[in-house]
């Protein structure tokens, strides 16, 4: 039965991964021996699972693991390797959560028993195929590394199973563009399983050659595998098997790439007769099919594309939706990645392909980015939601134990090995993130009937909610892919873009493909970031690149919104680092001055916001933290640790900021009876023990590092950081198309309290990082601004957006986040958040307009007017009034909307030409022009003021 899982695994996936699956193939059937009750089911399992009943070979696999339990013991290492073939049978079911676990306890038990060789090698390869589904392609290679060693120990009577693995690992360099070392590796095993056997392994082996040969463009050689695994087929399995079906998938895209429209379309057909009738209908395997035959179309008739695509969509999306039930936020992201490449493909064939300019299409893809967008922080939000509704004493004490165990793995981290070796501080900490992980798993199975309850997303639903006055911009950063290519070398189509959806009240939709690629566009966001950083920069210099960007990001778009006084703006990727308020638009004034912009995860938020429930405590008003506090009795500052050793965050020394005691004094007479925390008690304690306050306000140091451990240079609410890369706490994401271990994003940005200089606890360290945010109670609170430097900032994981402390925040339960994108400066945000609370309690305006009326008040004081002091912070989530608060009845305009930028009017009134609602302009031609009308609108501006 050891060949089943590995069968299961490795061909649960399609047979090529340039097509879109893994390869492998199958191990060889253990000799024959008396056969006890438990191996006669052993051999049950394997009849079951070759005549493709895969739903009674599952049920037979359960049965099998009682019985080893019950005969051995659970921690017998043939228990170890029933869980193995269990595994594998969730695995070729589509539910690969359950799986997982199944595959895990497999390994621990074989390792822990010392349990034979092949048995631990089996349930390695089982994993490893498993992981590089989900995407965690660096675990699955080690794991195929290290079956791969126990399978080469065995020697010939092992070979067809070394076989089996080596062409699994084949398969993860096919999905990671070791094209070659794939090559070398499937001829490798196909000369095991010629001589060896079983003819499934050599079938599988030859449609996995077959379709790296046909992702390589090399047709004849392709066609020669395909030709030698037809009969295989034929003979091992008729056309009753998952294997079958996934070989007809390959010949179909291989035919399709050959221009054999016909024949391609015969064996779709075929094959998605065989895969819905062995594997039903729903299996996630079926959206990479019909995503694949979707290309057959993509020429031929846009209808049929986009109801294969549709089809795709909606079975990939379904799966997702049972994956994110279980498992840590990360494991979610891994398998939600599963998405993105389906996603291209969508919006590719919407804006450049058959389906362009069509409502339907249109539709179709703004439809999918609304469900599917930040779809992970949604799912991990309402599992730590639903908990906090019915808070049993059990689920109480699952959220304490993910707070203490977080802020004790962020301790470890921002420490360093102080007082122990580097290898010791390296188990402590790996130790406390495995158990951070398994708590948020079972936070999510506890959950379970959040998944059930969630409503579907539909295009309509999310209208419904947009104010009359307001749109929504939802942008989105993909890759375009040839909908028609004929070999995956060719799908690319140039370097990721821009593109974004306009969606109005009555439904109707807009879209724009921005002019420039995302790398221009980036580099621009890069620039301008710098300039609105640094005051002392000359503002002309500033100003062209925020006219510049207007007409690439906004330009079209404003000519769109008519009376639209609200901007609802869902960002993606870099997008998210700049405030579009500060933009000069082809008025020549700020876009601030027209639109308040409120800033969302995704145009699905408006389906839960406003819908968190009323539990609620004072407000809470953290401020001028004591750094040097000691926190514990006798306690001191810790002298230096030894440098590379450590992340240097762990020996800064964080200076006093008198301006947040000047500003906690200013707004706490705004606030009706909160309770304050300064110097001393500004502790990081007093925010984990506080439970949903309505308003969460904390003054103090922030901090965000880049992928390279360097930070921002500044003073006043910001640090000068410098921490070695490798010192960082790593995840597995993805970084250009391949899966590399990267800094974790929610270490990389937080917040300093009481005693950050000592750093002396275990679990209060003075240091809050946005991975110990995310377990705060704020289920319920309606407003927390952190005044604070570059609270805003995020990286970005792919469809999932920025992770930051706004993503904590967000996964806290807070209904509005008050964040900056840049260093702050201390007395220019103390003016700023003095006129924000008077604002919120005294006139009634909602949490955004407050914000825009109090940045453009200081915008016009002339010591202020630089975007630098106030356009830094960004409201995002809900927009409104605070509760019982009663709205200002005079809402009349601002004086301030007629404000300009400082030096004079720095607009441009051209248009960049381009298709129709689209636009394809270079952007060099559009800069240069640019680059001449704003001089002479400078020019003319300082003439004016002049006269």
């Amino acid at each position: 039965m050891r060949r089943l899982a590995n069968v299961a695994l490795a061909l649960a996936l399609a047979l090529g991964t340039l097509a879109g699956g893994a390869a492998g193939a199958d191990a060889p059937a253990k000799p024959a021996a008396a056969l006890a009750d438990d191996e006669k089911l052993e051999k049950d399992v394997e009849a079951l699972y070759a005549a493709g009943k895969l739903a009674e070979a599952l049920a037979a696999a359960q049965k099998l693991v009682a019985l080893r339990e019950q005969k051995f013991g659970k921690e017998h290492a043939k228990t170890g390797s029933a869980l193995s073939d269990l595994g594998g049978m969730y695995f070729s079911t589509g539910d690969y959560p359950k799986a997982e676990g199944f595959l895990r306890r497999a390994v621990e038990i074989l390792e822990a028993s010392k349990g034979p060789d092949d048995l631990l090698a089996t349930a390695l390869g089982n994993l490893a195929t498993l992981l590089k589904t989900k995407g965690d392609w660096n675990a699955a290679e080690k794991a195929y590394e290290r079956a791969i060693a126990l399978e080469e120990k065995g020697g010939a009577p092992r070979a067809s199973a070394l076989g089996t693995v080596l062409a699994n690992l084949a398969g993860l360099y096919m999905a990671t563009g070791k094209l070659a070392q794939a090559e070398k590796l499937y001829l490798r095993a196909i000369s095991f399983h010629e001589k060896t056997g079983p003819e499934r392994s050599l079938l599988v082996d030859l449609g996995s050659l077959g379709a790296l040969y046909r992702g390589l463009g090399q047709y004849g050689k392709a066609a020669e595998q395909f030709n030698r695994a037809l009969p295989i087929a034929e003979r091992v399995h008729g056309t009753n098997h998952p294997n079958v079906g996934r070989l007809y998938q390959n010949i179909g895209v291989f035919l399709t790439g050959s221009n054999q429209k016909d024949q391609a379309e015969q064996y779709f057909q075929k094959g998605e007769a065989i895969l819905t009738k062995t594997l039903g209908p729903r299996h996630p395997d079926l959206a990479t099919f019909y995503s694949d035959w979707a290309l057959l179309w993509a020429r031929l008739d846009w209808k049929r594309t986009a109801e294969l695509n549709q089809k795709a969509l909606d079975i990939e999306e379904q799966w997702l939706e049972s994956a994110l039930v279980g498992g840590s936020e990360e494991d979610k992201t891994l398998y939600a990645k599963r998405l993105e490449r389906l996603m291209d493909r969508v919006v590719s064939f919407e804006y450049g392909g058959q389906g362009a300019g069509r409502p339907e299409a249109m539709r179709m893809a703004l439809g999918a980015v609304l469900r599917n967008k930040a779809r992970v922080l949604e799912a991990s939000a309402g599992h730590i939601g639903a908990l906090r509704a019915r808070m049993s004493p059990e689920d109480r004490k699952l959220l304490d134990d993910l707070a203490r165990v977080r802020g004790a793995y962020a301790a470890a981290m921002t420490r360093g090995p102080r007082g122990m070796t580097v290898a010791e501080h390296n188990a402590e900490t790996d130790r406390l993130r495995a158990e951070a992980d398994a708590i948020e798993a079972r936070i999510a199975e506890h959950s379970a009937g959040y998944r059930r309850a969630t409503a579907k997303v539909t295009i309509e639903a999310v209208a419904a909610r947009i104010p009359k006055d307001a749109v929504l911009m939802e942008f989105v950063r993909y890759v375009p892919r040839d909908t028609h290519f004929y070999s995956a070398a060719s799908e690319t189509l140039g370097p990721p873009r821009y593109i974004v959806y306009v969606l109005f009240p009555d439904g109707d939709i807009w879209y724009h493909q921005l002019s420039v690629d995302a790398f221009e566009v980036e580099r621009k966001v890069e620039i301008i970031r710098r300039g609105l950083q640094d005051p002392t920069v000359r503002f002309d210099d500033v100003g062209r690149q925020l006219v510049l960007l207007h007409d690439v990001v906004f330009g079209l778009v404003a000519t769109r919104l008519g009376g639209v006084k609200h901007v609802l703006i869902s960002p993606d990727a870099e997008l998210a680092r700049i405030p579009f308020g500060a933009l000069i638009g082809h008025d020549n004034k700020y876009l601030i001055s027209k639109y308040s912009f409120t800033y969302l995860s995704t145009g699905r938020d408006l389906l839960r916001l406003g819908a968190s429930g009323a539990r609620r405590s004072p407000p809470l008003l953290v401020a001028n933290p004591d750094y040097d506090a000691p926190g514990e009795a006798g306690a001191a500052a810790l002298p230096d640790a030894p440098k590379n050793s450590l992340p240097r965050i762990a020996r800064i020394k964080f200076s006093e900021l008198p301006g947040t005691a000047e500003e906690a004094e200013a707004i706490r007479r705004f606030m009706p009876d909160p309770s304050v925390r300064l110097e001393r008690v500004a502790t990081e304690t007093a925010l984990k023990q506080a439970s949903s306050p309505r308003i969460l306000h904390v003054a103090t140091h922030g901090f965000f590092l880049d992928g390279d451990g360097r930070a921002g240079q500044g003073t006043s609410r910001g640090l000068e950081l410098d921490v070695p890369p490798e010192s960082l706490p790593k995840i597995t994401s993805e970084v250009d198309g391949k899966k590399l271990p990267v800094p974790h994003p929610m270490f990389l940005s937080g917040i300093a309290l009481a005693g950050a200089n000592v750093r002396k606890g275990q679990v209060d360290d003075g240091i809050l990082t946005a991975y110990e945010a995310s377990s705060l109670d704020l289920g319920g609170t309606e407003l927390v601004v952190l005044s604070a430097c570059e609270t805003g900032l995020g990286k970005r994981a792919g469809s999932e957006g920025i992770r930051g402390l706004r993503r904590a925040l967000v996964l806290a339960g807070s209904e509005t986040q008050v964040m900056s994108l840049w260093q702050v400066d201390d007395e220019a945000t103390r003016d700023l958040m003095t006129s924000y609370y008077q604002k919120l309690f005294r006139e009634g305006k909602g949490r955004t307009e407050a914000m825009r009326e109090s940045q453009l008040a200081l915008l016009e004081r002339s010591e202020y007017s630089h975007p630098y002091y106030w356009a830094s912070f960004i409201v995002s989530g809900a927009w409104g009034p605070l509760e019982g608060v009663t709205p200002a009845k005079d809402e009349a305009t601002s004086a301030a909307r007629g404000a300009v930028p400082p030096g004079g009017a720095r607009g441009c009134g051209c248009e960049v030409a381009g298709r129709d609602e689209g636009t394809r302009a270079a952007w060099g031609g559009a800069a240069a022009l640019v680059a001449l009308v704003v001089a002479r609108r400078i020019r003319g501006a300082r003439a004016r003021a002049q006269r």
